[in-house]
């Protein structure tokens, strides 16, 4: 669980290995599956001491091994001196927020916050006497302002869901250590090999492990990362409220970041082609993507990530209907929720977690345009996505014309095509425009960036 020894070695080697020590013995190159859920010791007095310690061979829910080996591979990844893994996304963020909040505490939290973080904070922290106040965090003075001498913590959300703002981790890190805030940062749409908040100045790093962590949507799973002393405490509140993950799915989850960085180049560069080919639709009255030049967040996202993110939301004209209209007309992509897997999905986040029945109006409002739809990329051939996402716009532009509606108004680089241009001309084009995305990074070691400040 906690890091014993140097980072030294280029990411996709530390996904890839399993053993990273340089010891030659026998042992499997995969870690093995234990389901025991009760171990024998040689005698009382060990079996009290391995209790006392949280010994892996003493209860799961203190820890086990599969669970013990994935929360040290991903705190190596993370640059954290220890990690943590969860039966969700959730547990890992609810158990971690009340282990360090207490009743008259104070949170600035990031407005656009993943739904079910913001009605925790909303509703159930403030039933505790926890009040939370939520800003634009992409505003700087916005989260100084906000900032109570009873504050213990501001929590923020980079990319965002869905709308995929970028805030600055640094910037934000050094406003909390001048008000001896924490700073906790859900990194679920940049996974460490595009960003590590810990390297940034946040205290905690924290994950939706069923995301691009694991990578197969086989996996339900939550991760958080940071200082050994808070990730100890994390762990008995943890053990007290049983959000532990199950050994199968731990041994799933190390078998996803074994190709972590492999998928994420790949999601990357299908990313951001789609989003480009987006910006020359006129059909698309709004594309976001943190990596696209006209992206508010391009010169922000260059400098904390090392790409773009597999994520691309983009907003269709007409509101509900019309996002309705063309997610259904789509072909190869599925309709589903989640994101990160090799297989891409879309959603319209108006139907899900991002509406007034979860969110309420108050929380609905900022978050999502009712047509707006987000895109999940994964691992296919571009062709094919393309091909698919063009055949449903024509589809729906064949609609609103027969309903008599004039087409929309397109993004930047349709300035350089004309309105009819096919997924073969765009790609003619970009390919004329472009030599690269992911940022060259030769012989990349760890860490990434200084070791962070102590919390």
């Amino acid at each position: 669980m906690r890091r014993t020894h140097e980072q030294r070695f280029n990411f996709d080697t530390a996904t890839a290995k399993t053993h990273l020590d340089g010891e030659r013995k026998r042992r499997p190159l995969s870690v093995p599956l234990v389901r025991a859920t009760n171990f024998q010791a040689a005698s009382s007095r060990e079996l009290g001491d391995a209790f006392r310690s949280r010994d892996e061979h003493v209860y799961p829910r203190f820890a086990g091994p599969n669970t013990s080996a994935a929360a040290a591979k991903l705190a190596y990844l993370e640059g954290a001196e220890a990690a943590l893994v969860f039966s969700s996304g959730m547990a890992a963020i609810t158990t971690s927020l009340l282990t360090v909040l207490r009743p008259g505490d104070h949170v600035v939290a990031q407005r656009r916050v993943f739904a079910q973080t913001y009605t925790f904070l909303d509703q159930w922290a403030r039933s505790y006497g926890i009040d939370t106040t939520f800003v634009e965090t992409t505003n700087l003075d916005a989260v100084a302002r906000a900032i109570r001498p009873e504050t213990a913590l501001i929590y923020i959300e980079t990319p965002s869901n869905p709308t995929l703002e970028i805030v600055d981790i640094e910037a934000i890190a050094e406003i909390a250590r001048s008000r001896e805030a924490r700073l906790f940062v859900d990194s679920t749409f940049a996974p460490p090999y595009l960003q590590r908040p810990l390297a940034l100045g946040a205290t905690l790093s924290l994950h939706s492990g069923s995301k691009y962590l694991s990578g197969h949507s086989d996996v339900l799973a939550g991760v958080v990362a940071g200082p050994e002393e808070l990730i100890d405490r994390i762990r008995e509140t943890q053990i007290l409220l049983g959000g532990i993950l199950d050994p199968q799915a731990a041994w799933l989850l190390l078998r996803g970041i074994k190709t972590l960085g492999l998928r994420v180049r790949k999601q990357c560069d299908n990313a951001y082609e789609i989003a480009q080919w987006l910006e020359t639709q006129p059909q698309i009255d709004a594309v976001h993507y943190p990596w696209l030049e006209s992206s508010p967040y391009r010169a922000l996202a260059d400098r904390q990530m090392r790409g773009g993110g597999g994520v691309v939301s983009f907003v269709i004209p007409g509101g509900l209907d019309g996002a309705r209209a063309y997610v259904d007309a789509l072909e190869l992509i599925p309709i589903a929720t989640s994101l990160g897997g090799v297989e891409t999905v879309i959603e319209i986040p108006a139907e899900l977690d991002f509406g007034p029945e979860e969110l309420g109006q108050a929380g609905c409002a900022p978050n999502a345009d009712p047509g707006l739809v987000r895109l999940a990329v994964g691992i296919e051939d571009s062709h094919d996505l393309l091909a698919d996402l063009e055949q449903a716009l024509e589809r729906l532009g064949r609609r609103r014309q027969q309903a008599g509606v004039p087409r929309g108004g397109g993004g930047a680089v349709s300035k350089a095509m004309t309105a009819e241009s096919s997924v073969g001309r765009f790609r003619h084009w970009l390919h004329s425009q472009s030599t690269g995305y992911l940022r060259n990074v030769p012989q990349l070691r760890f860490p990434l960036y200084p070791p962070p400040p102590p919390c």
